[in-house]
């Protein structure tokens, strides 16, 4: 019997989050939390709802993740000074550190998931996943 597509897409995120959250205590960091850390290392003094929004995860979610790294050390959190009800929220060297040996791990995990394929495999398989993304979400990848 042949298995569905949904099932192999399950299968497979499941075998690469494993491979993930198997060392993701290593450094420090809790699910959800890398991709908060990449957003606020690339946006400085950004919102939390331009994290949430650019993360496709809730605001009171966004809120416990930055509650949680700032308690680690790995984010700042100050009161923008022109607009009394937002954040400035910028990420420390402790959180620069966790954050380029989670993207280490994860180019290793993505070089052992792609072994085999050819670089136009890779493109074309690239295409495919942005194309379900934008399907699913009615959002380009970035």
């Amino acid at each position: 019997m042949k298995i569905p597509f949904y099932l192999m897409l399950f299968k497979t995120q499941h075998a690469q989050r494993q491979k993930n959250w198997n060392v993701m205590e290593t450094y420090n960091l809790s699910p959800g939390q890398p991709k908060v850390l990449r957003y606020i290392n690339q946006h400085e003094n950004c919102k939390l709802k331009d994290i949430a929004l650019e993360c496709d995860i809730e605001p009171a979610t966004v809120s416990k993740m930055i509650d949680n790294l700032e308690k680690k050390k790995m984010l700042t959190r100050k009161i923008n000074p022109s607009n009394k009800r937002a954040y400035q929220l910028n990420i420390t060297e402790l959180g620069k550190n966790a954050l380029d040996k989670w993207n280490e791990h994860c180019l290793e995990v993505e070089h052992v998931s792609l072994q085999g394929f050819s670089p136009q495999e890779i493109d074309q398989f690239k295409d495919y996943l942005s194309r379900m993304y934008k399907n699913l979400t009615n959002k380009d990848l970035k």
